[in-house]
Formats: C-alpha cells, structure tokens, sequence
C-alpha cells in the first residue's frame, strides 16, 4: 500500500511540465503506433485509457512513472519496451490490453501497482531482468491472465500479493526465488500447477493460497512456515500428499481435502490438527 506522502508527491508530478497528459495523448488519437516524445518522463493517468486504435507504444527513453490506467483498455500488441529508468507501473496501468501476448520489466523497475495486467487475456509470459528491484508482486498485477504459462520473477522477491495470480490457469510450473517469504489470500487460486516447490525461508502461506489447483500431489512444507490459512490447499482434488515435519503456529481448518494425507510427527501440533479435523495421516 501507498503512503500518503507518496500520493502527495504524484499528485504534484502530475502538473510538472515533464508529463505527457491525456490532452496531448488526444492528439494522436487515431495512430496506431504512439511515440511520446523524449522530453517526457512521467505518463499522466488514465492517458490513452480505451483507445483501441493503438497496437504499439514507444515510450521515451528516460521515462521514470507510468500512471494509474495510463494505458487500460487498449489493445497494445506489440511489447512495450520499458527503458532502464522506469522505477514504478501504477494501478490498472495496463489493465484488459487483450491483444498483449509478453512483457519483460526492466531491472530498474522498483514498484509495480495493483492490478496492472489484470484481465490481459492473450498474456503468455512475463519476466523480470536480472538484478530486479521489484520486491513485491502487488494485489490482483495478474488476475484472470488465463493464457499466462511462464512467469520469471525477480530474484529478490519478498511478497506475492492476494489474488496476484488468480485463475492462471495456464500457469502450470514456476520457480519461485528463496528470498519469498509469503504468499497472500488466494494468490495461485486455481492455477494448473503439477508441482510446487516452497522456498526455504517462506513464512506464510495465506487463506486459500493454492485453492483449487487440481493437478498438484504434492507438497513439502518447509520448516520456516509459521502460519497456514484456511483452505490453503483446499479443492487441489489430486494432492495425495502434505508433508509437514513441523509445528507451524497458526494452521486454519480444511487446509487440504479429506482425500489428501498428511505426513506429520506423531504426537504433534499437526498429529492433533488432523485428529481434529477428521484427516487422514501417516507418521515420518
């Protein structure tokens, strides 16, 4: 979440007179290709909002923030190349571009709003360069991008925001970074995941987390994780195995199907979980 002083601090960049704003993008309205010239470097909100006669963007080359929904509902079919001085993509900024197929977010890039591709329907990839500032995945960045099947993130990864991947169901292998430490509210909620492998030093995995990925078997849980929401691993119909040879200090109920089995300590926190819960286990 934002700061108020960081939302001070845009609402006077937006009048500065190194931003492009939605009255100049109107001048070129009907173009399908829109370069905005170099001596930019913010892009105002809601700038080329709904024009969809615009299949490709050329932004100037010291470009630094692009703005909220500066570009949603467009249908951009060429990738946009982001220069090496973009630190922050607001909220929505790229929201429903349906024709948008990749992106590749340059190592500059700092902070990435809620919602930004949300609903990009043809998006099939998404990749973050090596030496990313990027620390967090935000809310919703890529809700409902059913096409989406190969995701690189960045190397030094703290968060992944609820529903930052809700119903990729294309999404079939990731790898995530061993700096992740949590995991928000459905954030992988019904992606086509076979396999997942939890980093070492993960802490949370929130509500519902991986609800609903039919092709898991299984999963180790590794020993960092302090908090298991409810439903974590709920509705994944093929996962036969959770393995956890610890005690976490938060598990919320149903984390798994009454099918799944759980490989746990005997005489536990988590022997006792199951008891309670009416799950089946097996003893490590």
């Amino acid at each position: 979440m934002r700061s108020q002083n960081d939302k001070a601090t845009w609402s006077i960049l937006r009048f500065d007179h190194r931003t492009f704003t939605a009255q100049l993008a109107s001048m070129q309205r009907n173009k399908q290709v829109a370069a905005i010239p170099e001596k930019y470097i913010y892009i105002d909100d809601c700038c080329y909002k709904g024009n969809g006669k615009i299949k490709e963007i050329i932004l100037p080359s010291g470009c630094r923030i692009i703005g909220k929904e500066a570009f949603a509902s467009c249908q951009l079919r060429k990738p946009v190349v982001f220069p090496q001085t973009v630190k922050e993509i607001k909220e929505s900024a790229f929201s429903e571009n349906h024709s948008l197929r990749e992106v590749t977010f340059p190592a500059s890039l700092e902070i990435l709003g809620d919602y930004s591709y949300k609903g990009c329907t043809a998006l099939k990839k998404v990749a973050f360069e090596t030496s990313s500032e990027c620390r967090r995945i935000p809310e919703c960045c890529f809700h409902s991008c059913t096409q989406l099947s190969k995701v690189v993130f960045p190397e030094h990864l703290k968060s992944i925001g609820r529903r930052a991947f809700y119903r990729c169901k294309e999404l079939k292998e990731i790898t995530l970074p061993d700096t992740l430490e949590e995991i928000g509210l459905e954030a992988f909620y019904f992606c086509g995941f076979e396999t997942i492998v939890l980093p070492k030093e993960i802490k949370k995995l929130d509500q519902r987390a991986f609800f609903g990925c039919k092709k898991l078997k299984e999963v180790y849980i590794p020993e960092n994780i302090m908090y298991l929401g409810e439903e974590v691993f709920h509705g994944c119909n093929r996962l036969e195995y959770l393995e956890i040879h610890h005690d976490p200090e938060h598990i919320g109920s149903k984390i798994v199907n009454k099918n799944c089995t759980i490989r746990c300590k005997k005489g536990s926190k988590v022997d006792l979980y199951c008891e309670e819960q009416g799950l089946k286990r097996e003893y490590i």
